[in-house]
């Protein structure tokens, strides 16, 4: 390590130079990168849920959902007007780019169709025209109720425009933009227009998730000011920013030359790498001033030559543990990659090379600067510099050998283990924004006017052609579809059977006796037949497939807990094995049914991602160390961490979905640091004979320990100025937590235990 770090010195120039180009190549590359939810790269693909998706899409058009409504404000506008903006909005929407135009659905649009018949056989006109010859929209209503609660409430007061897009390679966030001109059009004081379903929520995700771009400079310039007064010098504020933001560049432009995007769940990763490279740096910083002041002490050696000697022996003292360091949080995160969903992949790879890359800088690039830069004056350097951390390391050593730590740690993790038991498994993709929030205030008027913002889609398999017009068939999906409908939560189920019933009552003169499915599969036959000449056989398109082999029910939902999701998916289950026929199987899909297959895998994954860090940790520790005794010390700040983080989810009410779970998973890999720096200066002032090493771990290593760790905190605690998006709030709150807590009990702890147990790593024999 010596003579290498002699060589980057020797050949600084070439070293900064060459790491100047790579950044600004980085840094050209890096432009490209988006925020975007890709469903692809985030669901995972072998769930059953997801895996139907195919067959949502491809069979019967179904891809991801708008829903505008508008309203008279209090009595502002007559039924005219509404009907006319959403006319307009309706005329606007069939022209943007990605819609489904066969999905569009309102009192204006043409593929709404009401179903009569006449003398000539059966007759189907869109709404607008039977409008337009002066018939109420209340009579419409009631004699098509597949349209009630869907495109108008009941009191008709409510006028909805239904329409579902393609996916964009932008993300959501790009269909909402292309949108919102088209919506804002219709907006003034006599409405009120609200917008709901999948594409609304997800995109919303995606636009307040690209606040980072604006929190991520405050992260930087806070870091910085904590660095400042904990060193009070300009090498203290710079290099450890230095090392952090070359390292998120180089991440950064790897994932836009591999055309990777970020999404909801790895666009903290630029504040991760930050946090973790900043923290290596410190630690490395700090050693350097401890050996520039020893051997300006010492005398004998010019400013110069005191300064590179000091370079050379930081790092020959803490470059091998900064090694280790960065190897068990990098392989913690790199060890994602066996995860089956990309998303996940994405964040363990670059998380993981952002670790790499800032090692990689600090025994590199770092070393050649500091060179350059004139020698540090001797007021920063002084071990009497009044900061809050020296005196707080100072009262802890004094404090620690008289005392016994163990039961403030006890009893913290008994109010944490207690707050754990309370911890609720749920997953709402509404649920990430304030009750305040416009995205809510929309979400809850849509469904208290209609039947719900969300859908789950069953799609029925009757496993040959045709199988759709036996009656038997029809009347168990009907059966199926009766009982889901007054499931508490849902708001309105659609199928196949509602079209037919009303065709058969229309043929039958309107006779209340006939709203029934046909008798026969030849009347099922014929009655497709009329529908397809008299009206659009598209229209059809998103209940049937061509063959008459498929189904598809629509279930309108005005919640999307996964507990509750799961709960109704469950019931439909079971109703499909009680109802169904031999041969007619029942598949899920939907975005509710993709966030409820989320939750369950990536929730249970992360947590198994927690123990397998753990473990990753736990070895490359015992094997560094050469002591298992090493590696449990190792983990115990991470333990407790992780279990204070749980404990808080339950005692605030804060759901264990897929954001949170990803957080107790970073806080397990940025964690790990502490532990090793304290273990590591405490072994080496035990060998070198130094009389107290309590006191000398605690003001060195344990002093940057909580540099770091507010860094940290700090850094992530800009995201709690994130109004309203609970995603950031939360890992703001978990990721100051686990980071006090961490490294808290890493110089507490840790210390005490080796002083009292004296294990052989240490101590020898």
């Amino acid at each position: 390590m010596t003579e290498f770090v002699r060589t980057v010195i020797r050949f600084r120039w070439a070293v900064i130079t060459a790491a100047a180009l790579l950044t600004l190549g980085a840094g050209a590359l890096a432009t490209s990168l988006r925020i975007v939810i890709d469903p692809a790269a985030i669901l995972p693909q072998s769930h059953p849920f997801v895996a139907s998706k195919g067959v949502l899409e491809n069979v019967f058009g179904e891809k991801y959902a708008l829903i505008v409504t508008v309203a008279p404000r209090d009595g502002r506008a007559d039924a005219a007007t509404v009907r006319h903006k959403v006319t307009q909005l309706s005329d606007a929407l069939l022209k943007q780019k990605g819609i489904i135009r066969h999905t569009l659905q309102s009192v204006a649009s043409p593929n709404t169709k009401a179903i009569d018949a006449s003398v000539d056989g059966l007759v189907v006109q869109p709404f607008s025209r039977s409008l337009d010859q002066g018939r109420p929209l209340t009579e419409l209503l009631a004699q098509n109720p597949v349209y009630r609660d869907f495109i108008a409430s009941e009191d008709t007061r409510t006028l909805a425009v239904f329409a579902q897009f393609e996916a964009d390679p932008q993300g959501y966030g790009a269909i909402l933009r292309r949108v919102q001109p088209a919506i804002d059009s219709i907006r003034d004081d006599s409405v009120d227009v609200s917008v709901g379903g999948h594409v609304l929520i997800l995109g919303e995700i995606e636009l307040f998730s690209e606040r980072i771009i604006f929190l991520l400079p405050l992260a930087i310039v806070l870091i910085a000011l904590v660095h400042f007064e904990a060193f009070r010098s300009i090498q203290g504020l710079i290099l450890p920013l230095v090392t952090a933001n070359l390292a998120l560049i180089w991440v950064l432009g790897i994932m836009g030359a591999s055309g990777i995007q970020l999404d909801v769940f790895n666009a903290t990763t630029p504040i991760l790498i930050l946090a973790v490279a900043a923290g290596h740096a410190v630690q490395i910083l700090k050693r350097y001033y401890e050996e520039y002041e020893r051997l300006s002490a010492i005398g004998g050696l010019s400013p110069i030559q005191a300064n590179n000697e000091a370079i050379v022996t930081a790092i020959d003292k803490v470059g091998r543990y900064m090694i280790l360091a960065s190897t068990v949080a990098a392989l913690g995160f790199l060890s994602l990659m066996v995860f089956e969903i990309r998303t996940v992949k994405t964040f363990g790879f670059f998380t993981g090379l952002g670790i790499v890359s800032a090692l990689v800088i600090e025994l590199t690039f770092i070393p050649a600067l500091r060179s350059m830069l004139p020698p540090p004056k001797p007021r920063t350097i002084g071990a009497n510099k009044p900061s809050l951390w020296l005196r707080l390391t100072r009262w802890l050593a004094a404090y620690l050998p008289g005392s016994n730590p163990y039961w403030v740690w006890t009893a913290v993790s008994v109010m944490a283990l207690a707050g754990a038991t309370m911890v609720k498994l749920e997953n709402s993709n509404s649920s990430n924004f304030a009750d305040w929030t416009q995205v809510r205030k929309d979400d809850a008027a849509i469904n208290s006017a209609l039947a719900g913002t969300q859908l789950l889609y069953l799609m029925f398999d009757g496993g040959r052609d045709d199988a759709l017009k036996d009656p038997a068939v029809l009347r168990a999906i009907g059966r199926i579809q009766a009982a889901l409908a007054v499931h508490a939560g849902v708001g309105k189920v659609v199928s196949i059977v509602d079209l037919l019933r009303r065709m058969n009552k229309s043929m039958q003169g309107g006779s209340a006796d006939a709203d029934a499915l046909p008798e026969s599969s030849d009347l099922v036959a014929q009655y497709f037949l009329l529908y397809s000449l008299s009206g659009d056989a598209r229209d059809l398109e998103s209940y049937v497939d061509f063959n008459y082999r498929r189904a598809n029910v629509k279930v309108f939902v005005k919640q999307d807990g996964s507990t509750y999701i799961q709960q109704l998916i469950t019931f439909a289950q079971a109703q499909a094995r009680r109802e169904l026929p031999a041969g007619v199987t029942m598949t899920i899909g939907g975005g509710v049914a993709e966030a409820a297959a989320l939750n369950q895998v990536l929730v249970h994954d992360k947590l198994l991602n927690i123990a397998q860090i753990g473990m990753v940790v736990f070895l490359i520790s015992c094997l560094v160390f050469r002591s298992l005794v090493a590696g449990l010390l190792v983990l115990l700040p991470l333990g407790i961490a992780v279990l204070v983080n749980f404990g808080l989810l339950g005692w605030l009410g804060i759901p264990l979905n897929v954001p949170t779970s990803l957080i107790s998973a970073m806080a397990v890999g940025i964690g790990a640091d502490y532990a090793i720096y304290v273990i590591a200066r405490y072994r080496e002032e035990v060998r070198k004979g130094t009389p107290d090493p309590v006191t000398a771990t605690l003001t060195s290593a344990g002093q940057a320990c909580l540099y770091v760790a507010t860094a940290v905190g700090v850094g992530y605690g800009v995201l709690g100025l994130s109004s309203g998006f609970h995603i950031h709030q939360w890992m703001a709150l978990l990721i100051a937590s686990a980071m006090f807590c961490s490294a808290t009990a890493a110089i507490t702890l840790i210390p005490a235990l080796l002083s009292r147990f004296r294990p052989e790593f240490v101590y020898g024999r």
